[in-house]
């Protein structure tokens, strides 16, 4: 079996039964036997030892292999910690699966997770994190690009892989990943009513520092940037949804034509406070990536971006589906029919239809380059459509983060001193609290490549007193050895 990252998910996602710890330990036996497939002939004794888990972990995932619905191993009746993994099961694995969208870029990675709490020649490896922290460093690896970027991956898919953990307990593995810095987290999952759906958190791993052997780690810096040098970066974006929610006439509506169809296009997501905006940033996220990763030097006042082929781009174009921009709810009253006036059996094949254009809507890739260019020569649309709101939504995303992406890029060049061109960027936003008052803050992770080097800088903006914003900027820089 070829040992990747991609047949690891798809393992985890499979196998029901074990704890995080047991999942661990089976993925330690399967990177060991199954190469060769060889007979696990080992004690529990050494198991502990060589692989940092307990007894009891070990049992459980012995008893694990012995079940007959296991289709991983075959456990000899007469010695039952003597096992060897069944290689057709195992091409059964690698064949059903696809390899994704990353295929092995983390593979060594992975291995070396495998082995940070094994104990070699009596020595034991220091290792700050659990055994269910490194599976979840791995779950978090598998599913993210070669610069550690982790989107659209939810809590829910999270938890099963880690054997149905409570929501509480992966709260604070997430905090120990963050807290050791392994991992940034965006402050931006949640559910909309209207708009995006169920919305999960990014990540960012800070890849040089789950490796350590190939960085050295410079000394941590940080740079106070007085308020005229650089201005809040959010509050262009705060300046729209503020205006959304309190210019509104008593019916809701505006009479200008714009600030109308923005009304039409958020509709109940601007009752939720300011939720909307973490939402909309969310989004955003991965699109200031890609524009200051892929348009660098193009990024400035005259950027038009229909002129680059960036929707097409492998992390921006799962934004276009109907499911990434709609909720459930909103894409079946798209589709609701009247029933009163239908028998039964007319009920039943409707509903079933209706199910089959929801589901082909929402895996529909609604915006395309072509059909933006085409919706932003004819502005007499209607407002009303899905398909007219799914473009007007993506040309507002679009928009806001180009502003974003411009003051990213002065306070990259102006402030931290890196004005060529980096090979990728990662933006998340860690916290972003806006009321329009003394106290809003933001709290930023950029994360960026360059010469050799990998630079994590946190900027944290807060507004003052009349109207004065203070910036700070803490960076931390891993030179490549």
């Amino acid at each position: 079996m070829d040992f990747n990252p991609s047949l690891v998910g798809y393992i985890l996602s499979s196998i029901e039964g074990l704890s995080p710890e047991g999942r661990f330990l089976l993925l330690c036996l399967l990177y060991e036997y199954s190469i060769e497939n060889k007979e696990i002939d080992i004690s529990v004794k050494q198991l502990t030892s060589k692989y940092g888990v307990t007894r009891t972990v070990c049992s459980e995932v012995s008893k694990f292999l012995s079940l007959p619905k296991n289709k991983l191993g075959q456990i000899r009746r007469s010695k039952v910690r003597c096992c060897e993994f069944d290689s057709v099961s195992l091409s059964k694995f690698s064949s059903d699966f696809d390899n994704g969208q990353y295929g092995n870029v983390h593979h060594f990675t992975v291995v070396d997770l495998l082995t940070k709490k094994s104990t070699v020649n009596g020595v034991k490896n220091e290792c700050d994190l659990s055994v269910s922290n490194l599976l979840l460093l791995i779950i978090l690896l598998i599913h993210s690009d070669s610069s550690g970027s982790v989107e659209r991956l939810s809590k829910a898919k999270i938890r099963k892989m880690m054997g149905g953990i409570s929501s509480d307990r992966l709260k604070s593995q997430l905090k120990k990943l963050s807290e050791k810095g392994c991992l940034f987290i965006s402050c931006s999952g949640g559910s909309g009513r209207k708009l995006f759906g169920k919305v999960s958190n990014n990540y960012i791993l800070n890849c040089v520092s789950i490796k350590p052997k190939e960085y050295s780690l410079n000394e941590a810096e940080s740079v106070r940037v007085s308020s005229d040098q650089f201005y809040l970066i959010l509050e262009k974006l705060e300046a729209v949804v503020r205006k959304l929610h309190f210019v509104r006439c008593p019916k809701g509506w505006k009479k200008n034509a714009e600030w109308n169809d923005l009304f039409i296009l958020f509709g109940s997501d601007l009752d939720a406070s300011m939720r909307i905006m973490n939402l909309i940033l969310n989004k955003c996220e991965c699109i200031i990536s890609v524009l200051l990763t892929e348009c660098w030097s193009e990024i400035n006042d005259d950027f038009i971006f229909t002129n680059y082929d960036l929707l097409n781009h492998s992390r921006i174009k799962p934004l276009m589906l109907g499911s990434s921009l709609f909720s459930l709810s909103v894409t079946r009253d798209e589709f609701s029919f009247d029933e009163s006036n239908l028998t039964s059996k007319e009920i039943s094949d409707r509903k079933r239809e209706q199910r089959e254009k929801v589901e082909g809507f929402r895996l529909k890739e609604i915006v395309t380059p072509n059909s933006l260019k085409q919706w932003g020569d004819s502005h007499g649309i209607d407002n009303k459509s899905l398909d007219s709101q799914a473009h007007l939504l993506i040309d507002f995303l679009v928009s806001q983060s180009l502003c974003m992406a411009k003051d990213i890029k002065n306070l990259i060049v102006n402030c931290l001193g890196y004005a060529d061109k980096p090979d990728w960027i990662n933006v998340i936003f860690n916290h972003a609290k806006v009321n329009g008052t003394v106290g809003d803050n933001c709290h930023m992770t950029i994360a960026l490549a360059l010469c050799e080097q990998v630079v994590f800088c946190e900027v944290i903006s807060r507004r003052l007193a009349h109207n004065d914003v203070e910036n700070v900027v803490k960076n931390k820089i891993y030179v490549s050895i």
